[in-house]
This record gives structure tokens, C-alpha cells and sequence, in this order.
């Protein structure tokens, strides 16, 4: 299956194209989940802060779908 992913801030490093928060398609078996996305992209879980698709947050348990858009973000800091 595939999802496209758009990757925020600090995360934009795994762009696997170094393109910063372009939206890039992943392949994926079916039935991976948010957890399985994150390890095929090397962000370690404490990375992803969170996790969005179908503009709801989502756990790392939840399924992902065929065509899924997900957009990840890390921790926020600041002042």
C-alpha cells in the first residue's frame, strides 16, 4: 500500500530526498501501522510527537490505510 507523508520541523531530516516537508509516498505493507511507517523512515517513536491522518491524532497502533495522507511532528519547544 502506499501513504504520502509530509514530515515537520526538526523531522524534515528523513526526507529520503532531502527535500524538506515535500510530500513524498511511501510503500508500505498492508496492514502497517503509524509504528511500522516510523521505523521505515528511521524516526525513533520519542521523535514523533504527533502523528496526524485524516486530520485526527493517531497512536502508533493505529492501521494505516491505502492513501493515507500523514503528516508528522516532532516535540515543540520554546518560550
Amino acid at each position: 500500500m502506499e501513504v504520502k507523508v509530509v514530515l515537520y520541523a526538526t523531522l524534515t531530516r528523513y526526507h529520503p530526498e532531502g527535500k524538506g516537508n515535500e510530500t513524498f509516498t511511501v510503500q508500505l505493507p498492508e496492514g502497517a501501522k503509524v509504528k511500522d511507517l516510523l521505523e521505515e523512515l528511521g524516526i525513533k517513536k520519542e521523535e514523533a510527537k504527533q502523528v496526524f491522518s485524516g486530520h485526527k491524532v493517531r497512536r502508533e497502533d493505529h492501521l494505516l490505510q491505502d492513501g493515507d495522507k500523514v503528516a508528522i511532528f516532532p516535540p515543540v519547544g520554546g518560550g
